[in-house]
């Protein structure tokens, strides 16, 4: 945290900068880039909104616009997994169920690199935590179709496929929209990464997400592991939305978590939809048929995000009325000028 209050220091921005730290917060040295990041001194602290594994979230406001942002700063890993982060972004702009990065800044002295995002809301864990009680299933039905559109875009909608690798409430951002609808937003892309080739080993040794969202495969400490491991976390997510809490809330170790994940394929196994009987308020069948689908512990059996949003529950009389016509209304945003120059100084960087 203490290089982002660093940085948000100063009271006026520093003439031009960050007009060098375009080329020198990069690994590679080239000819001098095409473009000019923004001093992170254009920007006025206000609060701390969160701290994450990967990094630092404060509210902030734009000198030059006035308009009110969220920065985000790297705890650990370098410049390249920032700039790793924002192409992530910048190959989602415009899909209104992914939160949207706006620029990337530089703190001239140190070299650090920051990502500007638009600012949504809080997070569906701190809307778990106030609400105490469970969401009903026709609000499940629109949080999961928005999230699940979000991964099939993450999972290969874009000129790359990623696996966002941490997918819980805490990295879902919630706001309201018109007529009093709500919309998600996934962010916190930290973890991501390219989505590999089948068989082939992500490199890290460690294990990356939250073990209470953490794959089987990820549990039993496979390394070839791909696009599923998402669509496992959005399957925990859901099942969190109609329960109120977490599915795996009494495991506290990889162990554990597998244990119970091997209970619950056995209830599916044998109950089917009906192995989710045991909700505050009672599931439909199809309902519960996406739940099993998305928490088969099988991932070559489990579904796809774009599978699952094929599934009847979603396109049944009276579910498509349920979307948000906010998000519907942002489906296809066109090609606005700012977002074409954004990815294009970013994708820039990372071939810097």
């Amino acid at each position: 945290m203490a290089a982002a209050v660093v940085a948000f220091s100063r009271k006026r921005p520093a003439a031009d900068a960050a007009c060098a730290v375009a080329m020198t917060a990069t690994k590679k040295s080239r000819a001098p880039a095409p473009y000019r990041l923004r001093s992170i001194d254009e920007y006025e602290q206000l609060e701390v909104l969160g701290k994450g594994s990967y990094g630092v979230v404060v509210k902030a406001r734009d000198r030059r616009t006035g308009d009110t942002v969220a920065v985000k700063s790297n705890r650990v890993g370098g410049t390249d997994d920032l700039i790793r982060e924002a192409g992530c972004l910048a190959d989602c702009l415009g899909h209104p169920s992914i939160v949207q990065i706006r620029d990337v800044a530089a703190d001239a002295a140190s070299g650090e690199l920051f990502l500007v995002m638009e600012l949504v809301g809080p997070s569906l864990r701190t809307v778990l935590r106030r609400r105490r009680g469970p969401f009903s299933e026709a609000e499940t039905r629109r949080f999961m179709r928005q999230l699940l559109g979000a991964a099939v875009k993450l999972h290969g909608g874009g000129t790359r496929r990623m696996v966002h690798r941490d997918i819980k409430p805490a990295n879902i951002l919630v706001s309201p929209c018109a007529g009093g609808d709500t919309v998600v937003k996934l962010c916190d892309f930290g973890a991501a990464a390219p989505a590999l080739p089948a068989g082939t080993p992500n490199p890290e040794d460690e294990r990356v997400g939250t073990l209470l969202y953490r794959s089987p495969e990820q549990l039993r400490g496979s390394r070839c592991y791909g696009p599923a491991v998402d669509v496992w976390a959005l399957g925990c997510v859901m099942f969190e939305l109609l329960a109120g809490e977490p599915l795996f809330a009494e495991a506290y170790t990889d162990d554990q978590m597998l244990i119970s994940a091997a209970n619950l394929r056995d209830d599916i196994l044998y109950d089917g939809p009906e192995a989710f009987r045991g909700l505050p308020e009672p599931l439909s069948e199809s309902g519960a048929e996406v739940l099993c689908g998305l928490l088969c512990c099988d991932h070559d059996e489990r579904f796809t995000a774009a599978e699952a949003l094929k599934q009847r529950w979603f396109t049944e009389d009276g579910a498509e009325e349920e979307q948000c016509s906010a998000v519907a209304d942002l489906e296809h945003p066109g090609n606005a000028p700012w977002l074409s120059g954004t990815q294009n100084q970013i994708r820039h960087m990372e071939l810097g």
